[in-house]
């Protein structure tokens, strides 16, 4: 798997959490009246689950992908940003 898709299954599971947490905050919310346990619930887990974005980066250059000129962006660059190699392939 290149790191560009790992990146890219990393952003499709925190859109994934943050699903579940949307819809039982509303559901919690709907029956009780009150949200505020499964809102922590999917925030800790939304930053726990995002420990792993400093794992993403360039093979050659060790780049973030999620990072383009000092700006932190919510999807992977599929070009390194900073010495251009092709994330989308693999390279061995």
């Amino acid at each position: 798997m290149t790191v560009y898709r790992a990146a890219m299954a990393h952003v499709w599971l925190l859109l994934g959490i943050t699903l579940a947490g949307v819809s039982a905050t509303i559901a919690t919310d709907m029956l009780y009246d009150h949200s505020i346990v499964p809102f922590a619930l999917t925030a800790l887990l939304l930053l726990w689950t995002n420990r792993r974005l400093g794992r993403f980066a360039c093979p050659r250059c060790g780049s973030n992908l999620f990072v383009r000129e000092r700006i932190a962006l919510p999807w992977p660059n599929k070009v390194c940003s900073r010495c251009g190699l092709d994330l989308a392939r693999e390279h061995g």
